[in-house]
């Protein structure tokens, strides 16, 4: 089949850009609406698009007073209100391995894939959010240390969705049987990290269990991504790192020994008009509408750089950036401000390019984006994006309806959906029980 591309849809709260909330019309608490969310997923399935992606940070920010949570609902419910009121698009949440434990996790998310027909999706995150670590009582662990137990943690959820065997559930009604306990596929308690037996409540949907996301950049991640993931929510701010980055995870993961490797989807700001000044004064409109002084703070603290040490009109100095593989922040995120700061742009043009922590941005009519996202996958660095409107309640639409009819014209998006379940969405193979689970 010829390859097409996957589209995917952020639900950002009020949207990408991080002064969405205050922009006329737009609803300031969005990031706690339900109808907010179901509005923009059922736009999204109107333009066939892969799944909706909902982030997810279980702690307010420290600085809600001059900015809203990114989203406030628990991710799965909103989830689950969201299979009501669609037929295809997937589900995809966000939910920690460091503050959650594995039994309640799979459950959870196994319990929305078969409320939805086979739709939902795991976007598997470490947390060091000290606002988080507050919010579970825990100690905060060093990068090494959560991502190893993100390792242990995404193979014995998976363990789980699989403990129930075919042919586990005979429902006889004639003879009184039910089941059949001999084939479920129990983990070992001494070898499982967890010390976990199972089985889950319940069997898998239609599409075996839920797919896998990963989001993280570091090194850490990327072995994460290459072992386990279906799919990687990455950060890429140029066309060359997201190509030397992807060449990194394909080859890591042909290394692993894993037949397919994971679909790789940047995350995309989009600012949509219908010639390049109305985008360009669309992006200058909320633009305006940021509280500088915070998003100066925010910089100075994701690169770890004393505040006092930037100018607005000036750019960072090269020697300030440190090593982004010792970073306590995104390293995608950083990894694009660094490109940034390398092409001498000034610390106020990096604020105005870095909404959405750190994805990439494009502003311009939807014959420009559509070609700006056709140039990226024809050249491999991509194998489609997750789309971050500027602003979720109309720059959905804007995408919906004049972006995806170009990149359909083109040949690279579907023109229908031609399965049910996520996994057909991208056409991952079915899950299968493999020997190792058994003994987790």
């Amino acid at each position: 089949m010829t390859r097409m591309l996957h589209i995917g849809l952020n639900l950002h709260g009020a949207g990408g850009h991080s002064a969405s909330w205050r922009r006329p019309g737009t609803n300031p608490s969005a990031f706690f609406d339900i109808e907010h969310y179901v509005r923009a997923a059922k736009v999204a399935e109107t333009g066939l698009l892969n799944a909706v992606f909902l982030a997810d940070t279980p702690a307010i920010p420290s600085d809600i007073t001059r900015q809203p949570p990114l989203n406030g609902l628990e991710p799965t419910l909103v989830l689950a209100t969201i299979a009501r009121e669609t037929k295809h698009i997937g589900l995809i949440a966000t939910a920690s391995t460091t503050y959650n434990d594995p039994y309640n996790l799979a459950r959870r998310f196994q319990s929305l894939d078969v409320i939805s027909g086979g739709r939902a999706g795991w976007n598997a995150v470490t947390t060091s959010s000290p606002a988080t670590v507050a919010n579970f009582g825990g100690r905060q662990l060093g990068r090494e240390e959560r991502y190893s137990r993100a390792e242990d943690f995404v193979e014995t959820v998976r363990a789980l969705w699989l403990s129930w065997g075919e042919g586990t559930i005979i429902a006889d009604q004639k003879s009184g049987v039910y089941a059949n306990p001999a084939q479920f596929r129990l983990l070992d308690e001494k070898k499982n990290p967890f010390a976990l037996r199972g089985p889950l409540t319940h069997p898998g949907s239609r599409q075996g269990h839920p797919i896998i996301v990963q989001a993280g950049g570091s090194d850490p991640g990327l072995r994460l991504a290459a072992r386990s993931a279906d799919v990687v929510f990455s950060a890429a701010g140029d066309l060359a790192t997201a190509q030397r980055e992807a060449g990194r995870l394909r080859s890591l993961s042909q290394h692993l020994g894993r037949r397919l490797a994971p679909l790789i989807l940047p995350g995309l700001v989009t600012f949509i008009g219908g010639t390049e000044q109305e985008a360009q004064r669309r992006k200058q409109d909320v633009d305006e509408l940021l509280d500088l002084e915070r998003a100066l703070t925010a910089l100075a603290r994701s690169i770890e750089v004393p505040i006092e040490k930037l100018s607005l009109d000036r750019p960072i100095p090269e020697e300030l950036l440190p090593d982004p593989h010792h970073v306590a922040f995104s390293v995608g995120h950083h990894r694009t401000i660094e490109t940034l700061a390398r092409q001498g742009r000034t610390v106020r043009e990096i604020i105005g390019s870095v909404q959405a922590f750190g994805h990439r941005l494009l502003v311009g009519t939807p014959e420009q984006i559509a070609s700006s996202i056709g140039e990226w996958f024809r050249a491999g660095a991509v194998d489609g994006f997750n789309i971050i409107p500027d602003v979720l309640e109309d720059g959905t639409p804007a995408f919906v309806d004049h972006v995806v009819p170009i990149l359909q014209r083109r040949g690279l998006f579907r023109t229908e959906y031609r399965g049910e379940t996520l996994r057909e969405h991208f056409g991952i193979p079915a899950a299968e029980p493999a020997e190792q689970h058994a003994t987790v």
